[in-house]
């Protein structure tokens, strides 16, 4: 039987439901990992009591996007500076992730799991797509540890990048891996960890970096394991890789993924600042997501994405 909590006297309960209810001077009863009822002074008895007077109660965050093994080079004036290009940030970052191991990449997941709880994330999905040759295979295991310490639950994005930057990446040699290297790696992975069930703690999200860095059979295969195993599929598009996804295909990002069918419901971008009015309502037709994500936006000097217009769409 699982545990049963009862929350008491909350000043308010922000529901984030449908209809974004708010219940005031109400209660919550908890059985497990489920809300079993909202509603004022209730009478069941529970496990556990806990006096919400004065408090409020909301669901806990979700971030949709994040680097972890980015964090200590955050806010470092060496690559950090003022309107910088995407592009060529990443260029700079690259030199330095090109030498992350299994301990980096566990304690800078650890600090930045410790983080997100600490400002109100219960839930993180990490794009986990550093994989220097000499760190090994298991950098998502070892994140899977650092959640586990930490109680939160884990979304773990397993990336790569697999074209060659003689080839128009952007990625030194010492980070590319084959696309069989990858996907056989996404596989071990989800059969390891990926839980499907209703309130897991764990799944696993087949995503390759980016169109831009990867071949196109890479994503191509992605979009057949991820489909055959029932989990979600995640790349960067629209960060402002789209002219020279034009220059090498004929075509911006979102329409090369439209192309080969890496579009869906089972499917969310991050960024998408470069995606235009007229791919909002591709994306909204096909119900496909996006991860706003700001910040990297306005270090670039670029405008904000127009979420009201995605809204409308």
């Amino acid at each position: 039987m699982n545990k049963t909590t009862l929350i008491k006297n909350a000043c308010a309960i922000v529901s984030c439901d449908a209809n974004d209810t708010v219940y005031y001077d109400s209660d919550i009863l908890i059985q497990g990992p489920k809300i079993i009822q909202i509603g004022k002074d209730i009478k069941e008895t529970a496990d556990e009591t806990i006096d919400a007077s004065g408090k409020f109660v909301y669901p806990g965050l979700v971030n949709t996007h994040h680097h972890f093994f980015q964090t200590f080079v955050r806010n470092l004036v060496t690559v950090d500076y003022p309107n910088i290009s995407v592009i060529d940030w990443i260029n700079e970052i690259y030199e330095i992730f090109k030498y992350m191991d299994e301990d980096a990449i566990y304690y800078s997941s650890l600090s930045a799991m410790a983080d997100l709880i600490k400002h109100g994330s219960t839930t993180a999905f990490d794009h986990q797509y550093c994989y220097p040759r000499a760190a090994g295979k298991h950098l998502v295991d070892r994140q899977m540890d650092a959640a586990d310490l930490l109680g939160m639950r884990y979304h773990a994005g397993r990336g790569a990048n697999t074209l060659p930057k003689s080839e128009g990446s952007t990625v030194p040699d010492e980070m590319v891996e084959t696309t069989d290297e990858f996907l056989q790696d996404c596989e071990r992975l989800i059969d390891k960890y990926h839980d499907p069930k209703p309130y897991s703690m764990r799944q696993i999200i087949v995503s390759p970096c980016q169109p831009i860095n990867c071949y196109k059979e890479t994503f191509i295969e992605s979009i057949s394991l991820a489909r055959d195993k029932g989990v979600y599929l995640h790349t960067h598009l629209g960060e402002g890789e789209n002219d020279p996804m034009f220059e090498r295909w004929g075509k911006r990002t979102l329409e090369w993924c439209e192309d080969i069918g890496f579009i869906g419901p089972d499917v969310w971008y991050a960024h998408g600042w470069g995606v235009t009015l007229v791919a909002y309502k591709v994306m909204a037709n096909t119900k496909t997501g996006l991860s706003h994500c700001p910040a990297p936006a306005t270090r670039g000097g670029l405008a904000i994405i127009d979420m009201p217009g995605m809204m409308i769409t």
